[in-house]
């Protein structure tokens, strides 16, 4: 027999080792005779071997004990086949693919490989492969020191085939073997250092062969490796970096399992379902089988395999105060096994409850009554007692719709309470004038108990709460001026005013039910016009009301609103009433000086006042002749009333006839101006006469009144 032929059964021996010892365990596993060669990255669509440019396999496997400080011997078993135009790295220019590397660099350049070209080459190859060192070999590293091959290297060669260097078809390739030793370190975990360099025997897989109770446990490159805790396979082809694959070995250990039980109480309910889930956790390859058995007594009545189980004890045949056994295992690939268990009494007795029921009225209410009415804003409280015949405490639960998620909880003994008030579905001010103007159903909230014992048996109790009217409507008043909105201090002196009352509402009547009295400064006790605007009006007359004409000044209207239940509203509404806009100026005095006469210079003195609220200035003017402005600009406030001011004009006295005298007045902030025409003549000698004449005539006046009343005899 060749050596080709011992080689190649060696392999077969080897490889079918490692699968029979990958098939002893727990029925549900899979066998590595299932598992694809790791070159395949598509597990969806792989290809064939025969498509890539290498294929094989290679075989790492430790033939006893990896225990600390210890002697470790192992075997490692290699079959590499490449593509004929595959280049390599033993000769120079790789790219020209091996056949031409063979020609150019061992040959004559012929383009025709002879028999002696190719034993030089398959030569050349055993001679690059005759290694001792497991590093150099492409294999390993054994706690960061290469292993030694102990005797030679046994290596055959498949040359390329004699014949011309442009053919693509065929291969290449070797299979070599070697018995290897090393010594491991003092540490617990044991570590293989896989070499990524790029040569070529580091694009097939290896599979590596654990000793019985060892295992894989961590790898920072655990996506390359598949298969099971003892014998795995390495894909070092689809790393996706140049650098050594570390993987961490540990002897196995049971399993750490962790286990929860829902509800989570000490004992269980007879017609309620439990939950059971487990987890189990190991090497990272490991897939532990986890086992459920439900047992009454010593009788197991379910087992079942999964990560999780429910059950109903009452379908399982269970009976009240029966002891409820539940045990989970979990069992690892090496057959270690660890265990969780639970035991409860099974009760089938629900709880009792008792209570009362008040309102913020001192109203009481009967617990069995379905319907509770409370008028709006009343706060209820629920005096609940439960309790149970395993002694055990009592959990109670309120939840109502008053808003998403409302919920109360207590234990055994505990008072609930909230404030019934209409909801979100009757009118507000977060609807259209036309929606909120409609009549609402009055809110019913929906009240919830529940009483829960220890097992997870319950009883409930709904009640509803309807909530009757007691809330008067709401007043929304706007001020209109000219038909537009203005702020409530806004209005001016002669605006004519509209109270729009459109935006109000009542929670839940038509706004045609509601009726209506409006005054204007006066109060609701005076009837007495004409502060009486509306009374007891309906919403035609009152949605837009005229206002009488206020003069400037602090002003009250009072809206008095009342519903068909008899809520009733009394809103105040300040308005403001600022001065006339604009400037309005008007003299209020103009003279002359006293001694002005003709040929001198007189003085003219003019006091006028502004009544507008715009600010304006003033000059006085003879004709084309003008003062200066004045230099302060004078307008009227609400606090302060008009502004007054004097101006003042001098000029020369040419005839006694002075015409064409006026006050100027100009508001940049009104955007008008104005002139006002003075009436005014200089005073004369004839007027001191008459003057004189009439207190002459006075005195006379005087003396025949005091004779009348002091003649003798009366």
């Amino acid at each position: 027999m060749s050596s080709h032929s011992c080689n190649r059964i060696l392999v077969a021996i080897i490889f079918s080792v490692l699968l029979i010892s990958t098939s002893v365990r727990v029925s549900n596993t899979e066998t590595l005779e299932s598992e694809k060669p790791p070159n395949n990255s598509d597990l969806t669509n792989p290809p064939s071997w025969e498509e890539l440019p290498i294929s094989g396999s290679s075989f790492l496997n430790f033939s006893g004990p990896i225990s600390k400080s210890s002697q470790i011997n192992a075997t490692w078993f290699a079959e590499i086949s490449v593509m004929e135009s595959y280049g390599t790295e033993l000769l120079e220019n790789r790219s020209l693919g091996l056949l031409k590397q063979i020609d150019f660099g061992l040959g004559n350049s012929d383009g025709w490989l002879d028999s002696a070209e190719v034993e030089q080459f398959a030569s050349l190859v055993r001679s690059a492969r005759n290694w001792t060192n497991s590093s150099s070999a492409g294999c390993c590293i054994f706690d960061y020191t290469p292993m030694q091959a102990s005797e030679a290297i046994q290596i055959t060669v498949m040359p390329p085939d004699v014949g011309p260097v442009n053919r693509t078809e065929g291969s290449w390739g070797w299979i070599e073997s070697a018995n290897m030793s090393g010594v491991s370190d003092g540490r617990v975990l044991r570590l293989i250092d896989l070499p990524r360099v790029g040569a070529i025997i580091e694009e097939i897989p290896v599979w590596i062969g654990l000793p019985e109770g060892w295992e894989f446990r961590f790898s920072p490159m655990s996506d390359i490796i598949s298969g099971n805790p003892n014998i795995f396979v390495v894909d070092r082809s689809k790393a996706p970096v140049a650098s050594d694959i570390r993987i961490t070995l540990a002897e196995n250990e049971p399993p750490r399992i962790s286990s929860s039980k829902y509800p989570s109480s000490s004992t269980s309910s007879l017609d309620g379902t439990l939950s059971f889930s487990s987890t189990c956790t190991d090497s990272e390859l490991d897939s532990p089988i986890i086992q459920w058995e439900v047992s009454s007594g010593d009788e197991v009545v379910l087992s079942h395999q999964n990560s999780w189980v429910e059950i109903t004890p009452s379908l399982l045949g269970f009976s009240h105060g029966d002891l409820l056994s539940v045990n989970s295992s979990c069992t690892d690939f090496h057959g270690e096994v660890s265990y969780w268990n639970d035991n409860s009494v099974v009760d089938g007795i629900m709880p009792t409850w008792s209570g009362s029921i008040f309102s913020s009225q001192q109203t009481s209410f009967d617990t069995e009554q379905e319907t509770i009415e409370v008028p709006s804003g009343t706060e209820l409280e629920f005096h609940i007692n439960g309790s149970d015949d395993s002694g055990l405490p009592v959990s109670l639960e309120m939840h109502t719709n008053i808003s998403n998620g409302w919920r109360q909880t207590g234990t055994s003994q505990e008072m609930f309470h909230f404030t019934a008030n209409q909801g979100f579905e009757v009118n507000g001010a977060h609807l259209g004038l036309y929606e909120r103007h409609l009549s609402r159903n009055p809110t019913e909230i929906s009240v919830l108990l529940l009483v829960i014992d220890d097992a997870g048996n319950s009883v409930t109790k709904n009640w509803t709460v309807r909530v009757l009217d007691a809330n008067p409507p709401t007043v929304i008043p706007r001020l209109l001026s000219n038909d537009l909105e203005i702020d409530l201090d806004e209005a001016h002196e002669g605006d004519e005013l509209v109270l729009d009352l459109s935006h109000s509402f009542d929670d839940l009547d038509d706004i045609n039910n509601v009726i209506w009295s409006v005054w204007a400064d006066g109060s609701s006790t005076s009837h007495e016009l004409p502060d009486l605007l509306i009374f007891e009006a309906n919403w035609t007359e009152a949605e837009f009301i005229s206002l009488p004409m206020f003069p400037q000044g602090y002003h009250e209207v009072i809206v008095n609103s009342t519903d068909s239940k008899g809520n009733s509203v009394e809103e105040v509404i300040p308005i403001v009433i600022l001065p006339k806009s604009g400037a309005h100026i008007r003299i209020l005095e103009a003279y002359f000086s006293e001694e002005a006469e003709i040929g001198d210079t007189a003085t003219l003195t003019v006091i006028y006042q502004n009544e507008g609220l715009d600010e304006a200035f003033v000059r006085v003017c003879l004709s084309e002749i003008c003062g200066r402005w004045t230099e302060q600009k004078t307008s009227t406030s609400l606090e302060s009333g008009p502004a007054l001011g004097t101006v003042e004009l001098q000029f020369e006295i040419i005839d006694d006839n002075i015409q064409n005298l006026s006050l100027q007045w100009d508001s940049n902030s009104a955007g008008t101006n104005g002139e006002i025409p003075i009436q005014l003549s200089l005073p004369s000698d004839n007027e001191d006469s008459r003057k004189e004449i009439i207190v002459i005539i006075a005195a006379l006046l005087v003396m025949a009144f005091a004779f009348f009343f002091t003649r003798p005899g009366d």
